[in-house]
């Protein structure tokens, strides 16, 4: 196992190491104008003596605590090759009470280094030697030694200053000879380069000594595990500070039982080590480059689980069956019926029915007069209207059932496509947007919205339903479109169509309060046994989770559905009954959505926010 971590800290090393070694004469000539190399050597107790174990005699190194440009500084600095500066504080500032002691980055003590550094490094200077008044020749060399790893404190980078190599090393007491082995073969860097600290690594040589002790020691099998009491286990490792460090590093899986447990004829509150523990071979560091592609890599199987999560919600509204008929233009009340199409198969028509039918969007666009448009609205073009009807002519009276289709016109408001799309997201609803008739004929800024009912619609709910969809939406109809035969004009372009991912429109939550009320009191409360066998969307939710959980990609909004379900019920004082049973209920579903494997903190939020809304 390498000592140093990451390559390019190699390679960062390396570059210090040739420039103390070269044999390049010219380098003397060229000396004053050659960069000043800055090194931070971070989680490192031997940084002096790897710096003489380069090849440095002690005369060539000068100590400092800062890169203050004072006379004395200058003096002492003057022809030396390299300087070496060790804080404790590179970027903090230190509170000290009585009671505690407390550390935080302080910006006026980072940027004060920054600049000493950025100054340091551009300075020309002279100083008197043996009373003559000479060039400063200041040492090209600056090594930082980071004991403490306290030059990334809280995450913080240099701004200005950034050519700062960076070296870190595993053991904090490895032998120079050894870490100058590792660079033998190794290319110097360009430049001196960033490598992110990993405060890991940090005893991880401690903790690769106390798994070799832990299992020599180890005697209690049971299911590939090892099981120690709590005493033994600290004896064993030697310190209270490796052992939280043991337990908190998620690569070994160690753990301990809340409560007593028997292992035989012993009982302990058992701690628990399993065998994959013992192959752990050192931590998997990871740089800048490492965690940019690992958030990639996250974000892009997030994008798949929402995009898979939308294709299915799409999916099952566009797959649902609905009667529909169609008509070529408006006159007439005969229609074509179909009794199972779906809105798939209304989209996968639109091209065909205009290309080999309608001709729509030439013929709108030739068109010079508005009575020549009227004549080709009323004709030629194609209409469509879902449900079922009386020896299919379009009449309300004739209504048989069936309809699930909303339907809106936007004619009198200049909405952008983006805006109508947004409305609908804002609400999270499906709704395919188009195009009219009159936007081909003159680029009227006029659009058509179309949403999917979750259930079939009588006249009333209807009528009250695309009031409510309008008002939802904050958008005027007019009283022609709360007609339930009124014709709907067919997409002219399958292009100008666009689809928003989203729900079905819930017709219940239009219904006047009075026709709630009746039939939630008629159907469910005298009826039903449980509040899962409700005829309520949420209650169906409820009675999945029950009858087996929910799968994944829909728990997080399904559980919260559920809990919104019960609180509402135990807000409800009509259902003063049901109220122990919704508060039982409230703990089955949190135990079930942790066995679907939803994190125990998240669903605590989920039921946390929702009950919070209850108190409010």
């Amino acid at each position: 196992m390498r000592e140093i971590i990451f390559t390019k800290s190699q390679k960062n090393l390396k570059k210090i190491y040739n420039r103390l070694n070269s044999t390049n004469l010219n380098q003397y000539v060229k000396a004053e104008k050659e960069e000043v190399l800055f090194l931070a050597i971070g989680g490192y107790n031997r940084t002096h003596d790897l710096i003489k174990a380069m090849g440095l005699a002690e005369s060539e190194i000068t100590s400092h605590a800062n890169l203050n440009l004072s006379n004395v500084f200058l003096q002492e600095t003057h022809g030396k090759k390299v300087i070496y500066i060790e804080k404790i504080n590179y970027l903090t500032s230190v509170s000290k009470n009585v009671d505690f002691v407390s550390k935080r980055l302080d910006l006026n003590v980072a940027d004060a280094f920054e600049e000493s550094m950025m100054l340091y490094k551009v300075a020309e200077r002279h100083v008197t030697i043996n009373q003559k008044r000479i060039q400063w020749k200041k040492p090209l060399i600056v090594i930082l030694d980071d004991k403490s790893l306290n030059l990334q404190f809280d995450g913080h980078r240099f701004k200005y200053q950034t050519e700062i190599g960076f070296v870190q090393m595993r053991n904090r007491n490895a032998k120079p000879t050894a870490i100058l082995k590792e660079i033998e073969a190794v290319e110097e860097a360009d430049k001196m380069m960033f490598a992110r600290y990993q405060t890991e690594a940090v005893g991880e040589g401690e903790v690769l000594d106390a798994l070799g002790r832990i299992r020599s020691k180890a005697t209690r099998e049971r299911d590939e595990s090892w099981w120690f009491k709590p005493a033994e286990f600290k004896k064993i490792v030697g310190s209270n500070e490796l052992v939280v460090q043991l337990k908190e590093i998620k690569e070994l899986g160690i753990t301990q039982f809340s409560s007593n447990k028997k292992f035989g004829t012993e009982n302990a509150r058992w701690i628990v080590i399993p065998d994959a523990a013992f192959e752990f071979k050192g931590f998997a560091y990871k740089d800048d480059s490492d965690l940019f592609e690992e958030e990639i890599q996250q974000e892009l199987a997030e994008e798949e689980r929402i995009e898979k999560q939308q294709e299915s919600l799409l999916d099952g509204i566009l797959s649902v069956e609905i009667p529909l008929n169609v008509k070529t233009g408006y006159v007439g009340r005969e229609m074509a019926h179909s009794p199972s199409e779906s809105l798939q198969s209304f989209l996968n028509d639109i091209d065909n029915i205009e290309q080999e039918k309608v001709n729509g969007i030439e013929l709108l666009s030739g068109a010079s007069t508005e009575d020549e448009y009227k004549h080709i609205k009323k004709y030629i073009l194609a209409y469509f209207l879902d449900g079922n009807y009386k020896n299919d002519e379009r009449l309300d009276d004739n209504y048989l059932g069936g309809k699930r289709l909303i339907s809106i016109d936007i004619d009198d408001a200049d909405y952008t496509r983006a805006e109508l799309e947004s409305k609908l997201e804002a609400q999270g609803l499906f709704g395919l947007i188009y195009r009219t008739a009159k936007y081909y004929y003159d680029q009227s800024n006029r659009w058509r919205i179309v949403l999917m009912a979750d259930t079939e619609m009588s006249k009333k709910d209807y009528r009250h339903t695309i009031t409510g969809i309008a008002k939802m939406l904050d958008l005027e109809i007019d009283e022609s479109s709360k007609k339930l035969s009124q014709l709907m004009g067919y997409p002219l372009s399958s292009k100008d169509t666009s689809i928003v991912i989203g729900t079905m429109v819930n017709v219940a939550q239009f219904k006047p309060k009075e026709q709630q009320k009746q039939e939630y009191t008629g159907n469910v409360v005298g009826i039903q046994k449980s509040l899962a066998d409700f005829d309520h969307p949420q209650a169906k939710l409820l009675k999945q989770a029950l009858n087996g959980g929910i799968t994944e990609g829909s728990r997080n909004d399904t559980y919260r559905q559920i809990c919104m379900y019960l609180r509402d019920t135990i807000n409800n004082p009509k259902y003063e009954s049901r109220h122990q049973e919704a508060y039982e209920l409230i703990d089955i579903t949190k135990t079930q959505a942790v066995a679907d494997g939803l994190p125990e903190k998240e669903v605590e939020v989920i039921y946390r926010e929702e009950l919070h809304q209850s108190l409010n």
